[in-house]
């Protein structure tokens, strides 16, 4: 099955003429955290009830609150989410978040396109709209930003972890500092980035602790480069960070979680097929040759001359 990535991306973008699109909306939902605005009253309601359980999640990960209200507009189609967030989003995307503009837009989840959870992308857009509200203007690496948005919105999966499996295999692993560039990668670019940046995030997590992160995140909003951000926050700069990382994933995830990927179960057993069959058609093959050889010494049917021995 082809793979299709939707995973959501910040990006800085310029709204504009965006006004005749949210006047043809109907379904409103105001609180104070949020506005929303949709063309379905069902899918407004469905977004307020993921978004207010957003909220609260991002406040106590995070420590502090997304003080703006943030507008939510939930488009029907591609032609309207590509209007309303012109310019520098890859058409793998559904959903964005442009913190500069306390503006996040979806694609409905009644399009054709999903694949994955609304609910999922939607937490993804909060928790990039939370950090960026949490280190203001400052410098964010774009694995930190997805990674946490992506751990915030619960999106690992089977599928990614193959994927990840795969590129270390296939050595095909992005240094975490070019990931910056993902809103130029293609979307299998993408989804062995956005595997990744989930990944350091649950490292820093789990090898340190959220608090190790919250110090890191409080450097680089004090204008503190990475390397001795990290280091204030991990004790260790950021090329051994990345060292460490590094031997994380080769432990984690070998060549034997690609067999967990039913295209290659059935490859294989495509291949188990064929080769059981060619050696069934040697073996034949011998049974042959030997009934044969036996023959030529067990029968009977012998002509005898004339003066042969026992004559």
């Amino acid at each position: 099955m082809t793979f299709r990535l939707y995973f959501a991306a910040a990006v800085l973008v310029v709204i504009a003429g965006s006004d005749s699109l949210l006047a043809r909306k109907t379904a409103d939902v105001d609180s104070r955290s949020f506005t929303i605005t949709a063309s379905d009253a069902l899918v407004a309601a469905e977004t307020r009830d993921v978004l207010v359980r957003a909220v609260s999640d991002a406040e106590e990960i995070l420590g502090d609150t997304v003080a703006p209200r943030i507008s939510v507009h939930i488009v029907d189609t591609r032609q309207e989410f590509n209007q309303m967030i012109r310019g520098g989003m890859p058409d793998w995307g559904v959903g964005c978040a442009i913190p500069s503009r306390n503006l996040i837009v979806v694609l409905s989840s009644r399009s054709s396109e999903y694949e994955q959870s609304f609910a999922e992308i939607l937490r993804h857009e909060w928790g990039h709209i939370a950090l960026r509200h949490k280190i203001g203007s400052a410098y964010l690496p774009r694995f930190l930003d997805e990674g946490f948005a992506m751990d915030f919105a619960g999106q690992w999966n089977t599928g990614l972890a193959v994927t990840l499996a795969k590129a270390q295999l296939m050595g095909t692993l992005f240094r975490l500092r070019s990931i910056d560039r993902v809103n130029f990668f293609n979307s299998s670019e993408a989804q062995i980035a956005y595997a990744q940046s989930y990944q350091a995030m649950k490292y820093i997590r789990s090898a340190y602790d959220n608090s190790s992160f919250l110090i890191l995140l409080d450097q680089l909003k004090r204008g503190i480069s990475l390397d001795p951000a990290m280091y204030s926050a991990i004790g260790a700069d950021f090329d051994t960070f990345e060292s460490e990382y590094t031997k994380y994933l080769e432990q984690h995830y070998s060549w034997l979680l690609i067999f967990s990927d039913m295209t290659f179960v059935w490859i294989g057993l495509a291949l188990l097929i064929v080769v059981g069959f060619l050696l069934k058609k040697r073996r034949g093959r011998d049974t042959i040759k030997r009934w044969e050889e036996e023959e030529k010494y067990e029968s009977t049917d012998f002509d005898y001359e004339e003066g042969d021995p026992w004559d």
